[in-house]
């Protein structure tokens, strides 16, 4: 199976100060925020960030469309994370203001006409030559294109050709036979509003009813999306309490992350994540992670899958194991077991930071709240809805590696496709998860 495409942009601080900024051209010291642009690699297959400083990339316009496109921005500071949703909002905004000041500028200030010089050019509309000597429109609309008079102005009958740009260098003849033109259209569209203003019942009441439209959007305050209904979420206090708490969380994580990293050793951390059987692998930034995670929220149990450590990335706890020689491991969760027990400091260790804070920490340790999930991600089509109908039943699959939960959920999804399964990897097997 494919692998899934990375978010346009990620977010970190500089693991060293080695990386060069492709907008200033200058170093990018240790530590600071950086903002990489995700790009297709040219000497492997996939793809590798194009590094900047945050500030260079927050100056400019239109770079990040949304909070959604930026990996690793919950693993940020507090206020560098506001900086980026508080750019991709006003990026949004600017966008949107500049869309509707450009779609409702006047058309004359897009459009000129003049006396054709050749007649190479075609009608964008009804792809005929445009015959030298004869009047035509162009619209910036568009990019460059012309068209006949007649063909514009059933495109644009609104439209007061006597205003565009190279009106005045018109004879008095092309000048008459364009208004005659306008006139007669203006005219023919005011017969057929006159015949077409009585409404049938049948409209009316489709458009005062509750029920469903075509494309699945109902009249009431509900959208659907692909067969999932989802309610409009409305502000509330609710989603202030949750950006309250992220907030507080963010800085209790990173107060613990910086007086781990002013106070204890590598060696100490490492020393433990070993004796509460979490992963001590990895640079110093993974293991005051993993540390501050333990310390706040309590150990982390193995994976049910693969029986190794979990870590938490990206609104999700994961795992960094593998299945086989062959296969790493692709449990991830929400709701990761914890050990109901104190978090352990080595013997060996003479810390008095470590005992201090260890006669402090209590045996019962709060959840971590989560970010919630983006609307985008979320609204959808369920499994089940988009199997239904897709004409699988030549696929045979093959399950190993996974806990017999998940297993049994792909199988249900899977069936009802007409997809057969296989215990084992065996010839002729088309899929395996």
């Amino acid at each position: 199976m494919a692998a899934a495409l990375p978010k346009a942009w990620k977010a970190e601080y500089a693991k060293s100060g080695r990386s060069s900024c492709k907008s200033c051209k200058s170093p990018i010291a240790k530590d600071a925020l950086r903002l990489g642009k995700m790009v297709q690699a040219t000497q492997f297959d996939g793809f590798m960030p194009m590094w900047n400083h945050a500030k260079c990339i927050l100056n400019k316009k239109n770079q990040i469309k949304s909070v959604d496109d930026v990996e690793g921005i919950d693993a940020l500071r507090w206020d560098d994370q506001e900086k980026i949703r508080n750019y991709a909002a006003n990026s949004s905004t600017t966008s949107t203001a500049t869309a509707t000041a450009s779609s409702t500028a006047p058309i004359s200030d897009k459009c000129a006409i003049e006396v054709a010089q050749s007649a190479r050019a075609s009608c964008r509309r009804c792809s005929e030559k445009i015959a030298k000597g004869t009047v035509r429109v162009s619209s910036k609309l568009d990019g460059q294109g012309w068209y006949h008079v007649s063909c514009f102005l059933e495109m644009s009958p609104t439209a007061s050709v006597e205003k565009f740009p190279g009106w005045e260098t018109l004879s008095h003849d092309d000048r008459g036979a364009i208004i005659d033109v306008v006139k007669k259209g203006a005219a023919s569209k005011q017969e057929t509003s006159s015949k077409g203003s009585k409404r049938k019942i049948g409209d009316i009441d489709m458009r005062n009813s509750k029920a469903p439209n075509l494309d699945g959007s109902t009249s009431e305050g509900a959208a659907r999306s692909k067969g999932k209904l989802v309610v409009p979420c409305e502000p509330n206090s609710s989603s202030a309490d949750l950006h309250q708490k992220l907030k507080e969380q963010s800085d209790t994580l990173w107060k613990l992350k910086d007086e781990l990293k002013k106070h204890v050793s590598t060696a100490e951390l490492r020393d433990m994540l070993e004796v509460n059987e979490q992963d001590p692998s990895g640079p110093e930034r993974d293991l005051l992670e993993r540390c501050a995670d333990g310390m706040l929220f309590g150990a982390l149990g193995t994976c049910p899958v693969c029986n190794s450590c979990l870590y938490y990335y990206g609104g999700h706890y994961q795992c960094n194991g593998h299945v086989s020689e062959w296969s790493k491991c692709t449990y991830m969760t929400t709701e990761p077991v914890r050990m109901k027990k104190k978090w352990k400091i080595p013997d060996e260790i003479k810390n008095d930071y470590l005992t201090k804070w260890f006669k402090s920490q209590k045996v019962k340790k709060p959840e971590r709240v989560l970010p919630p999930i983006s609307p985008q991600k979320s609204v959808g089509q369920s499994p089940q809805q988009s199997l239904v109908g897709e004409a699988l039943d030549k696929l045979r699959v093959c399950i190993v590696g996974q806990s017999k939960d998940v297993a049994d959920e792909w199988k249900q999804k899977l069936k009802l496709a007409g997809a057969h399964f296989s215990p084992r990897v065996t010839k002729g097997f088309s899929l395996h998860i």
